[in-house]
């Protein structure tokens, strides 16, 4: 690999960067389209006193606002495809399915972290399930479902990393430690 792909992509890890905006767009899918709209156990807004009422004209500003979220996760996958589709081209892509998946669901675990953070704790802007008897239990267990995206993300990746380091040993190649 050049210093200038190295520069490019990350260094070795030229699967990072669109593995975790993938992630980041796919866990808001799943919050956007499971949460939002199927279970309906919160609005992007509905947590707030201006539009947390239970009218039409809340409803309505709620779905425009889940819209307005949902399109922002929609151009993430779509960045996340065409940074991935960008480095497929480049060749540079040693690694399995294992690596993308790893920083795929990173990604997601970062999303959740962030979001269940600024909106659940910060803005107050929804809860995952304001309904409940409580709803702080609901929102920590989202908060640590997303520190287990991240750590097992980062598990999967990293034994994909390491399983190339040990085949490029065993072709004669210079290990990462070498270097």
């Amino acid at each position: 690999m050049t210093s200038a792909t190295r520069h490019a992509y990350g260094s070795r890890h030229p699967l990072r960067t669109p593995g975790l905006v993938l992630g980041l767009g796919m866990g808001g899918f799943v919050d956007g389209i499971v949460l939002h709209q199927i279970l309906q156990w919160h609005q992007m807004l509905s947590e707030t006193d201006e539009y947390g009422g239970r009218n039409v004209e809340d409803l309505e500003i709620n779905v425009m606002a889940d819209g307005f979220f949902l399109a922002a996760t929609w151009v993430l996958v779509a960045l996340g495809l065409a940074t991935l589709w960008r480095v497929a081209r480049t060749g540079m892509i040693r690694r399995t399915w294992r690596s993308l998946l790893g920083w795929m669901l990173v990604g997601w675990g970062v999303f959740n972290l962030v979001e269940g953070v600024i909106n659940h704790h910060l803005l107050q802007i929804h809860r995952v399930r304001p309904d409940s008897a409580n709803p702080l239990a609901w929102d920590l267990t989202f908060l640590a479902f997303g520190v287990l995206l991240v750590a097992g993300g980062w598990a999967l990746q990293r034994h994909d990393q390491r399983s190339a380091d040990r085949a490029a040993a065993g072709r004669g190649a210079v290990s990462r430690e070498e270097r």
